[in-house]
């Protein structure tokens, strides 16, 4: 998703030049809707100043920029050098060939490529959606043209028909597999894309080990601080579960802040990057130390404090099972012997594994001691008293910590949900004036009825610039890392029918670009942001803020009024809950887009629809096919 913004703009687009950039689209066949609008002038922006063309390109996700514009000029540098000949100072009269050199550095110079986007209908080009639309206008006319008695009686032979249908008429390519992101649900999963998955779990490997190295030094956090009171753990497994019952309630410190501000997703990911932080930080400090200091110290101390982590984790768990287990063995009934006996056995494996992963934990911890002096001390030799008196307070740290985690999954945990959304209802807000759809917006929406609807909203940065621009950068990017690896099923949060969105941070860094196409109608699609992807929204858009502008051309909208993000709560609630106010908000920063290209009018539903009839005609046929097909067909 690119946008080309460049300064100047013509007089005026003439119909030859759209049409012939819809020729270059259609021929380039890789670009799925493109739009020619105009951007007025920031407010800061000498009276009089020029307004800039943007250029929106939605193309194939593997077209890369410099392929982008080498086919837009081959195909059609006459209509673009209409548009772009306003910037050019060269001597007229020049030969075709330098033209087209300057055009190509000039484009390039002034992309913008998206800072931030989402997908609706991924891993999909332009010829897949056509060719899997075709496939379906076609097979379901086939099955209507049918004579009533030659049409199949039931789903299996209207699959086995179908797919007879399909090789016999010129469909034989629905036999190889729809292409996909490894992320994105599907079949045909073999080792190569195994390993390309691979390259990818290096952050949430890194998650992992912060986490781990996190726990390690909540383990000695606490062996410390019971020493402090005059507390010495005895280097029996039920110490290890002692400490491992503490450090586990401290991270849960974590989840629970994650709760009270806003939980979700949004506040899950910040601490997954910060673990991942953490196990950079690791590294790069290890290496930087163990190259000075010519030592492998640094290094193995790292490693001895995730061990002891998760040495303790498990050992707790271990006992957790072997407690848990108890009450199965006492309900289990004689004869016959076997269950009894399989629950005693598992029992023992448990309490085996348990004083195992003890003795890990204490080996991790004794050989921390070179690392940093600690205070604490083991005891090896405990009395028996002493030792039974550790095992009653370890066995009641095992239970008092998973009755705390089954109160805490059952019980606080949706109430301090349900708090959450109290906070997200929209509190006393300033007087503001209403908002007035402009005339030309109304136009480009009455145009659209009937095809994929479009947006464009323009938006300045809050000041101080570089504060709120690095913030908003930090958001976009991760919005979009969630969109490639989790929302990858056309949905974002709760929100459907979005087919590109994208974020471009413009004008020097001043100002905040979006381009969306997407199904429905604007106010429906609002909606759906407002009440599925309240946080998103509110953390983007709160960096931004509408300031008087004037209008890019007589008869286009000006911001007359300055207005700003309704007011949010911790950065993540209230926000566009206002309804009424986000909306005028969205409106007022709106634009008319000057030409528009599409490639297909189909919502995602269509896509979705068309590519599941692909992949049930293909491979053997079962049932789930049979119906899918059916089904299909049907609607």
């Amino acid at each position: 998703m690119i946008c080309f913004v460049t300064p100047g703009a013509p007089a005026q687009v003439p119909p030859s030049v759209t049409r012939r950039i819809d020729g270059m689209c259609t021929d380039i066949g890789r670009i799925h809707f493109a739009t020619l609008a105009l951007l007025p002038p920031a407010p800061q922006a000498p009276h009089g100043a020029d307004a800039s063309l943007m250029l929106e390109i939605v193309v194939d996700e593997d077209l890369l920029l410099p392929d982008l514009v080498d086919l837009m000029l081959e195909g059609a540098f006459a209509a673009l050098w209409q548009l772009y000949k306003p910037n050019w100072q060269g001597p007229e009269g020049v030969d075709p060939g330098t033209r087209k050199t300057w055009l190509r550095a000039f484009l390039i110079r002034y992309a913008c490529v998206a800072d931030g986007g989402f997908v609706g209908a991924r891993d999909r080009s332009v010829a897949q959606v056509q060719a899997e639309n075709s496939l379906f206008r076609a097979a379901r006319s086939h099955v209507q043209s049918l004579p009533p008695a030659e049409r199949p009686r039931d789903a299996r032979a209207l699959g086995e028909h179908m797919a007879r249908w399909a090789r016999e008429s010129g469909f034989a390519w629905v036999a190889d597999p729809a292409p996909r992101s490894r992320w994105r649900k599907g079949p045909d999963f073999g080792l190569i894309d195994l390993l390309a998955l691979s390259t990818r779990l290096v952050v949430p490997l890194l998650a992992a080990l912060g986490f781990l190295y996190a726990l390690g030094w909540a383990m000695l956090l606490s062996a410390g601080t019971l020493h402090a009171l005059g507390v010495n753990l005895p280097r029996e497994l039920s110490g290890a579960v002692m400490l491992a019952s503490i450090t586990i309630l401290l991270a849960l410190l974590p989840l629970l802040g994650a709760l009270l501000t806003g939980g979700g997703i949004v506040a899950l990911g910040t601490l997954f990057f910060v673990y991942s932080a953490v196990a950079v930080w690791i590294m790069v400090a290890g290496t930087y130390n163990a190259v000075g200091a010519a030592s492998l110290l640094w290094p193995s101390c790292s490693v001895n404090q995730g061990l002891l982590g998760l040495s303790g984790v498990l050992a707790f768990a271990a006992s957790a099972a072997f407690l848990a287990l108890a009450p199965v063995l006492i309900k289990v009934r004689a004869p016959p012997f076997f269950p009894m006996a399989a629950v005693g056995a598992l029992m023992l494996v448990a309490l085996g594994l348990g004083w195992v992963f003890s003795r890990l934990m204490f080996g991790a911890m004794e050989a921390h001691v070179p690392c940093k002096p600690q205070s604490w001390t083991l005891l090896k030799d405990a009395a028996p008293l002493v030792r039974l008196a550790w095992d009653g307070a370890a066995l009641a740290s095992v239970l008092g910590v998973c009755s705390f985690i089954l109160i805490f999954a059952t019980r606080w945990a949706p109430a301090l949900l349900r708090q959450a959304d109290k906070l997200g209802r929209p509190g006393p807000l300033p007087p503001l004036p209403a908002h007035q759809v402009h005339p030309s917006i109304q136009a480009c929406e009455a145009r659209l009825t009937d095809r994929t609807s479009h947006m464009i909203s323009l938006t300045e940065i809050r000041r101080p610039y570089f504060l709120y621009r690095n913030v908003l950068r930090f958001w976009l990017w991760f919005f979009s890392v969630l969109g490639h690896y989790v929302f990858t099923e056309g949905v974002l949060g709760r929100a459907h029918g979005i087919k590109f969105g994208h974020w471009h941070i413009v004008d020097r860094g001043r100002r905040l670009l979006f381009c969306s196409n997407f199904d429905s109608a604007f106010g429906g699609y609002l909606d759906e942001f407002i009440q599925g992807a309240t946080e998103g929204v509110n953390l983007i858009w709160r960096n931004s803020e509408l300031l008087p502008r004037p209008a890019a051309r007589e008869g286009q909208p000006s911001v007359e009024t300055e207005r700003h993000f309704p007011p949010t709560c911790l950065g993540l609630y209230r926000g566009c809950k206002a309804e009424q106010v986000f909306k005028a908000y969205t409106r007022a920063s709106m634009l008319p887009h000057l030409h528009r290209f599409e490639a297909y009018c189909l919502s995602n539903q269509d896509i979705e629809r068309a590519t599941g009839l692909r992949e049930a005609l293909r491979g053997t046929r079962t049932a789930l096919k049979d119906d899918q097909i059916a089904r299909a067909l049907e609607s």
